[in-house]
């Protein structure tokens, strides 16, 4: 295991900047403790001083980390909480711990599995979870095609989160099997996303979801526009989603590349 101990630089500057941070984070109201505060702040400075080795983010400086990641992510909080269900929560792709590491330290009564394919990812985020004494969140590395197909992992959670880059309609097909009957998808995504959800809305229809809304969230010190896609789970998904590895966001449900594959192919002729 890499080393997670705070250098006399790193702790120096997360005492010199909580007051500051509280400030920032105060008009999202979300009542945060003292130690609360720490964590997320020691996690900036862990994230930091992991991504100069490993590629956890392609934010690498101060400032991006809390207000492109840690305070996008606190965005979050209301939706979740309105929909966490019995509190059994999925991040899924959650690479170095956004959105899920954020959420579950901004809410330690909720239950949050990060899942990743890649094992430095989840490597980092277990040496996080030892570090800043996190107790209701679980690291574990796998494959969404593989394990959305498992039935110990299928149907067996209220929420799923996924901040992942890849479309709507991927994001759907990964995380819809993992959800459980009227539970829900979080999905942060960009401003522009009309084509996307009209490809999105088709793929709804196959894996038993419904697009409920994608509401731009208010800004709250981030100058990030951000539209948060909650799409709820209203049927049993079929059995054959999700499809094998790389192939949903290869060619996505609904989409042109998707419907070029099924279409009949004329035979030559003779």
């Amino acid at each position: 295991m890499e080393s997670t101990e705070l250098t006399p630089t790193m702790q120096k500057m997360a005492a010199r900047s909580a007051a500051e941070f509280a400030e920032i984070v105060a008009p999202l109201n979300l009542d945060f403790t003292s130690e609360q505060i720490d964590q997320l702040l020691r996690y900036r400075d862990l994230l930091l001083e992991r991504n100069r080795h490993v590629n956890l983010t392609a934010v690498r400086d101060c400032d991006g980390i809390e207000r492109r990641l840690i305070l996008e992510s606190l965005r979050l909080v209301p939706f979740v909480q309105q929909h966490a269900g019995s509190g059994n929560i999925m991040d899924l792709g959650s690479g170095g711990g956004i959105p899920g590491m954020i959420l579950a330290i901004a809410m330690p009564e909720l239950s949050f599995t990060l899942l990743d394919a890649t094992g430095k990812k989840v490597i980092f985020q277990r040496d996080v979870i030892e570090a800043i004494g996190l107790e209701n969140v679980r690291a574990v590395q796998g494959r969404a095609e593989e394990l959305g197909h498992d039935i110990n992992w299928r149907n067996s959670y209220d929420l799923v989160t996924a901040r992942a880059v890849t479309s709507l309609s991927a994001l759907m097909e990964l995380g819809l099997p993992f959800v459980s009957m009227k539970g829900w998808l979080v999905l942060p995504k960009g401003n522009d996303i009309e084509e996307e959800l009209g490809i999105a809305r088709k793929a709804a229809g196959k894996l038993g979801g419904t697009i409920v809304s994608y509401d731009e969230l208010e800004q709250v010190g981030s100058d990030v526009s951000t539209r948060l896609v909650l799409v709820r789970k209203d049927q049993a998904t079929p059995g054959t989603y999700p499809r094998r590895v790389g192939l949903p966001a290869k060619s996505p449900l609904g989409s042109p590349q998707d419907l070029a594959e099924k279409r009949p192919r004329k035979r030559a002729r003779a």
